[in-house]
């Protein structure tokens, strides 16, 4: 069997080719293609029915996408370009894209990355996935560059951490089963260094109690939404948020690091409390009698030294003489 980027969404053992059926793991999960195609499908649609699972999904996202770009005075390149430099692609890196939709992502990207890089192309809505892999060779002709695609659960990706210099997407964020999990796993399987940008709608929070922010809402409740800050991991550096366009779609990037942010929590505070940031989170006591706290403060000033290690020897000295008293 030959091996391929691809692994198991169950079990997360690697994925190979099992001639005339599908992908296969070792622990026996199969996962077939879309009839007439090489394109595995790790994940099937649920019964929700939207814009993204009907049948003619495509055409009615494109209709949508014709109104907002003129409806907000923008075009389709401007708009892709602006969001997909955010990426800081070069030629020969490997992309990934979530959400790809209809694939209308897909000939900026490939202009980024080249023919010696490789896009891959995720969708939970096989009816626009199919589409974009139809419209990648007969529309964009696509067909000399690299690009996979897969029919899969953003929230539960079938990859291995660490494997794309970039991760990108953009709309039906705001529609995900656990928007918390679709952003961690879009961090997961990104490089060290590597860079995410994603976005969707969501007007700009000072806009929204205006004539402006309450037409534009009333047209598309999922301008309402707000950008998902408190789901972006700890561990991210030089974050950005921005809206565009005309403030209505909100865009978030960063460069994913795996080391935590530096703190050394062990840094002595200089002055009559003293201390540091483990003893003050880490350390609280339970509380005393007032009197008895302002009696201690005052003879730690009278002793001239912080109010953490007076107390601190205070503590030590009691311990150690109720040791000696047992």
């Amino acid at each position: 069997m030959k091996n391929t980027p691809y692994r198991c969404p169950v079990c997360k053992s690697e994925l190979a080719i099992e001639p005339g059926a599908g992908l296969k793991c070792s622990n026996a999960h199969l996962f077939k293609y879309a009839d007439g195609t090489s394109v595995p499908v790790f994940a099937s649609e649920s019964n929700d029915v939207n814009e993204y699972t009907i049948s003619n999904a495509a055409e009615i996202h494109d209709n949508a996408l014709r109104w907002v770009f003129k409806t907000f005075s923008t075009s389709e390149e401007e708009l892709r370009e602006n969001l997909l430099s955010r990426l800081q692609l070069k030629e020969g890196q490997k992309v990934l894209i979530t959400g790809a939709g209809a694939g209308n992502d897909l000939p900026y990207l490939a202009k980024k990355v080249g023919k010696s890089g490789t896009i891959f192309a995720q969708d939970y809505a096989g009816e626009m996935l199919l589409s974009a892999v139809k419209r990648s060779k007969e529309l964009y002709g696509l067909s000399d560059y690299d690009i996979e695609f897969s029919i899969s659960d953003a929230t539960n990706l079938p990859f291995d951490e660490d494997l794309f210099d970039a991760v990108f997407h953009f709309g039906g964020l705001n529609l995900f089963s656990d928007i918390a999990a679709g952003i961690s796993e879009m961090n997961r399987v990104v490089k060290d260094g590597g860079r995410v940008v994603f976005g969707d709608e969501g007007l700009a929070p000072w806009l929204k109690d205006t004539d402006y922010g309450r037409m534009i809402v009333n047209n598309n409740p999922l301008l309402n939404f707000s950008a998902p800050l408190e789901h972006i991991p700890t561990t991210a550096r030089n974050l950005n948020l921005s809206w565009d366009p005309s403030y209505c779609f909100y865009i978030i990037d960063y460069t994913a690091v795996k080391n935590p942010l530096p703190l050394d929590i062990d840094v002595p505070h200089v002055g009559m409390r003293g201390g540091s940031i483990r003893t003050r989170y880490f350390g609280q006591l339970e509380g005393v009698d007032p009197d008895l706290k302002e009696a201690l403060y005052t003879a730690a000033k009278r002793k001239g030294i912080d109010r953490v290690s007076f107390l601190e020897e205070l503590l030590r000295s009691g311990l150690e003489n109720n040791k000696n008293d047992n």
